[in-house]
């Protein structure tokens, strides 16, 4: 059961790591090319960003305790599962930022769901 808790931890993180830096990048001026990306100027806004290091913090925790997950179940059945992540930024997404979700996406989230589901039951 500890090690469910820790794999359950790791794809929160992972989805509030997500959110914390499309927040970030959201709120930054849109980078259309690698000049873009690589001026010094965006290079310091992004290692700077409060929420840019809020994200690496979460991912960052998220690795070891996925670390301490793994010497317990199997990847065969943590890999998959951490499709919840997906799930979960989704739902965040469209909740905290406002994001648009279609109806064929919200298909393809429950269709997710599903295969998480058949994969717990194994």
């Amino acid at each position: 059961m500890f090690a469910i808790t820790l794999l359950a931890i790791c794809i929160l993180a992972g989805a509030l790591g997500q959110i914390s830096w499309k927040h970030a990048m959201s709120n930054m001026e849109k980078i259309e090319d690698l000049e873009g990306l690589f001026r010094p100027e965006t290079i310091f806004n992004i290692i700077t960003d409060k929420y840019i290091l809020l994200g690496l913090l979460l991912y960052g925790s998220a690795f070891f305790l996925w670390l301490s997950a793994m010497s317990t179940l199997d990847i065969s059945f943590m890999y998959p599962m951490l499709s919840l992540a997906y799930v979960l930024t989704a739902v965040l997404a469209f909740f905290l930022l406002g994001e648009e979700v279609t109806l064929i996406r919200w298909t393809g989230i429950v269709l997710v769901m599903l295969g998480c589901i058949l994969i717990m039951r194994s």
